[in-house]
């Protein structure tokens, strides 16, 4: 079996707007999105009553056409959260299987936990750490209030 390095965490971070770029670690998820998107909404018309900007709202969902009646999108997220990690492991090949797969977790999982990994989950660094759970408690942890 392999070794593997542990790193413990802190509190979560909540996002008001998008981060310009993050370490390797997760990835924010979305904590409050609106999944009732009318033809006529605007992000000015979602801002008006959510009390949440338009740059914040333009900053949270990439690629939303403001200006456009509907935005183009058919949910919006109006606040993010970033967990961070509290467990890491080395990696020792260059794709995630054998890793995600010791720590219980789907390659999506993986991916999600880690920024700087390729949706095929191909791109890992032989000997570098990476994010494996954002929980206190996790698979594998043996801490007695687990």
């Amino acid at each position: 079996m392999h070794s593997s390095a542990i790193t413990f965490g802190a509190a979560a971070l909540f996002l008001t707007a998008a981060p310009s770029a993050l370490a390797a670690g997760p990835r924010p998820e979305c904590t409050y999105e609106v999944n009732t998107i009318k033809p006529t909404d605007t992000c000015s018309t979602i801002s008006a009553w959510s009390e949440v900007s338009v740059s914040t709202i333009e900053s949270l969902n990439p690629g939303i056409e403001c200006n456009t009646p509907g935005m183009g999108v058919s949910s919006v997220c109006l606040q993010q959260i970033l967990l961070p990690c509290t467990l890491n492991a080395t990696a020792w090949e260059s794709t995630c299987n054998d890793l995600a797969g010791e720590y219980q977790l789907s390659t999506d999982q993986f991916v999600q936990l880690n920024d700087n990994v390729n949706a095929a989950c191909s791109n890992l660094i032989a000997g570098e750490p990476y994010c494996v759970s954002t929980a206190e408690c996790y698979p594998g942890n043996h801490v007695p209030y687990c």
